[in-house]
């Protein structure tokens, strides 16, 4: 029981964690000392503003361009905050302060990062922490080379813009000082925020895996999945959203970048209003998938989507057991897959429903910003620009839902999965 208590405790935190940050994002966002193009920010607009940056998402109801410098750099540490998670840079802290983790601290942690166990958790904690500043600032170095090299931008603003992108596009937020986004941008600063984009949705255990891997050691079938399907999901969706624009062509960079930005990032380099519905319908699906556990994005997650896949798979092929790289996967981790993905698609559903309802407006639009904020993604198709009240309401709460985690938050209202020692005779039921 006490265990349990604990690890309430560390679901309570988590998610109370994230209201404290964007309850203090609202804040300074809607005090005098921020203003949006010479004005002050309405209460409404800086707490969608605060709720995007910190859940990562990167929807907006105002321009960033228009924010002062001050309201400007409280996103960058909102998106930064949000982006490591406050409780792994809290430990971060503490633990370069020399002090050691309690048991019970150690165990909360571990909790929100699942797949591994406590013992590893103050060597995840710095590696998060040093990875994160390290992939950032390498990006800044390449963002400036490409914004005063190929941009012609001054330095100073070339330093400030470079900090910027490098740390939304890390943290897969997707939030950016051009109002177009990178429409018309070089390739080079595509292809290195794409870079970006891929290193922090990739998931620390995968990086904790491959930086800790000896001569010898297997690699976790975790790490393989995630690196074998973002392959797969990068390049096929790329190759699809290049043949579905053949009526308003793009190029292959521009495919590669949406294919790229549509699982959690939020960055568009093509206009949204040049996109066919089959693009749409693409980008809606890349959008829910999302990246990887354990990263800076959102969505279901790859490796629940690749489960579920193979598990399809295998019951086709007449397969009872699912059996990935040598290692057979638990039917705990199958039937956790689908409950992501049904949680998922029913709360998208409502959620286009009610945004339709409150604004008359066509359901795919609807449906698309619905899952733009669930998946954390950021992409609109310009429905928040103009969205009244409830409607933004409506979008604040789904990105709220999409960054901790729908699956996080009902497992924090019904507790742990139960054990029961008993067994049920087994029957079959006619599915088909």
């Amino acid at each position: 029981m006490k265990l349990v208590s604990v690890i309430k405790k560390g679901q309570f935190i988590f998610i109370f964690s994230f209201v404290c940050l964007i309850l203090a994002g609202f804040l300074l966002l809607a005090s005098p000392l921020v203003s949006h193009n010479g004005s002050r920010v309405e209460w409404l607009d800086a707490l969608f503003t605060a709720t995007s940056a910190v859940c990562v998402t990167g929807l907006t109801t105002i321009t960033i361009s228009g924010f002062n410098w001050f309201g400007q750099a409280v996103i960058i540490a909102l998106m930064q905050l949000g982006g490591l998670g406050v409780m792994s840079l809290s430990a971060f802290i503490v633990i370069l302060l020399g002090r050691k983790l309690t048991y019970s601290s150690t165990l909360i942690l571990s909790n929100s990062t699942d797949n591994f166990t406590f013992r590893n958790m103050e060597e995840l904690i710095k590696m998060i922490a040093w990875y994160t500043f390290l992939i950032e600032g390498t990006g800044m170095v390449l963002l400036f080379i490409g914004f005063a090299g190929f941009e012609n931008m001054g330095i100073w603003k070339a330093l400030y813009y470079s900090l910027f992108h490098a740390v939304s596009s890390f943290c897969n937020a997707g939030l950016s000082l051009y109002d177009e986004s990178l429409v018309g941008h070089s390739s080079y600063i595509k292809i290195v925020i794409a870079g970006l984009i891929i290193l922090g949705g990739l998931g620390i255990y995968v990086i904790y895996d491959i930086f800790n891997h000896r001569g010898g050691r297997r690699y976790m079938v975790h790490t393989k999945l995630v690196l074998v399907a973002s392959f797969i999901l990068v390049v096929a969706g790329m190759a699809a959203l290049k043949y579905c624009q053949s009526e308003s062509p793009i190029s292959w960079v521009d495919a590669f970048f949406m294919s790229v930005t549509t699982r959690t990032a939020g960055f568009n380099s093509v206009p949204m209003d040049i996109l066919t519905p089959s693009s749409v319908s693409i980008i809606i699906v890349l959008m829910l998938i999302g990246a990887c556990p354990g990263s800076t994005g959102g969505g279901i997650k790859v490796t629940a989507v690749a489960l579920a896949f193979m598990a399809v798979i295998n019951t086709i092929k007449g397969n009872e057991r699912l059996v990935l790289f040598h290692r057979e996967i638990p039917v705990s981790n199958i039937m956790k897959a689908f409950t992501m993905i049904i949680i998922y698609i029913v709360l998208t559903i409502v959620g286009a429903v009610l945004l339709s309802a409150l604004s008359w407006e066509e359901n795919e639009k609807t449906l698309f910003e619905t899952a733009s904020a669930i998946g954390t993604v950021g992409l609109s198709l310009g429905f928040s620009m103009e969205a009244g009240t409830l409607e933004r309401l409506l979008l604040i709460l789904y990105m709220f839902l999409g960054r901790v985690g729908p699956f996080t938050i009902f497992l924090f209202l019904l507790g742990r999965e139960k054990r029961s020692n008993l067994k049920y005779p087994e029957e079959r039921i006619i599915v088909g």
